[in-house]
């Protein structure tokens, strides 16, 4: 391995329970049934986020109330998240990874200056070499940003791991061939994350030995 790509929400920021408590503040305000706790969140959250958003009530046809929903979570959840911190484990990981020579970029579904906005805090620039985030709050895939980043760096994708915490980062980790490992404490069930095709870590650490760093 000569590169990880990160995942943030849920991977390395453990935002699980800030994420479960401002949709339930937004399902309240628009008179919807409420999650009842982690097994019912990871029950309904798929990506797209529009989809999700669909299974959770709301109206995500072109008339409907998908865009006020979606800036409205923002802004409950942004400020829910100040009080969120890593992953155990996410810093001594980025640090003995970039000690060992590999490279680290963070790879986000989150819009770009949000997604600074929550990095930068942390203090992670030591480590990684590039933050990339969406142009827009929708999170509909940042499949694009990977192509991109792997087209610019000319790297083999098989020298690649992507570590992320949905099936989304596997699908994006085998439609550019590169490797991919499934964090069990985020944003999807350990149980959703074995049915796919790839290994799922229950800590952040057994990143290190999977890329071959002693």
């Amino acid at each position: 391995m000569r590169y990880v790509v990160w995942d943030w929400n849920g991977t390395l920021l453990n935002d699980l329970d800030c994420a479960i408590s401002a949709t339930n503040q937004l399902l309240d305000e628009f008179a919807l049934p409420r999650l009842a706790g982690v097994d019912d969140y990871h029950r309904v959250f798929r990506f797209p986020v529009r989809d999700y958003y669909g299974d959770l009530g709301f109206d995500v046809s072109a008339s409907g109330n998908f865009d006020a929903a979606s800036r409205r979570f923002l802004e409950l959840y942004l400020a829910a998240a100040r009080s969120c911190s890593l992953h155990d484990g996410a810093t001594q990981t980025l640090a003995a990874l970039h000690s060992a020579g590999i490279g680290q970029v963070l790879i986000s579904a989150s819009e770009q200056t949000n997604l600074t906005m929550q990095v930068t805090p942390f203090g992670l620039d030591a480590w990684l070499e590039q933050t990339l985030g969406l142009s827009d709050i929708y999170a509909a895939s940042k499949q694009m940003l990977a192509e991109r980043w792997l087209e610019s760096t000319g790297i083999d994708p098989d020298q690649v791991l992507f570590v992320g915490d949905s099936g989304h980062d596997y699908e994006i980790a085998a439609a550019l061939g590169a490797r991919c490992a499934l964090y069990s404490g985020g944003h999807q069930s350990r149980t959703h994350l074995e049915s796919l095709p790839a290994p799922v870590i229950d800590d952040l650490r057994e990143v290190v030995a999977m890329v071959g760093v002693d």
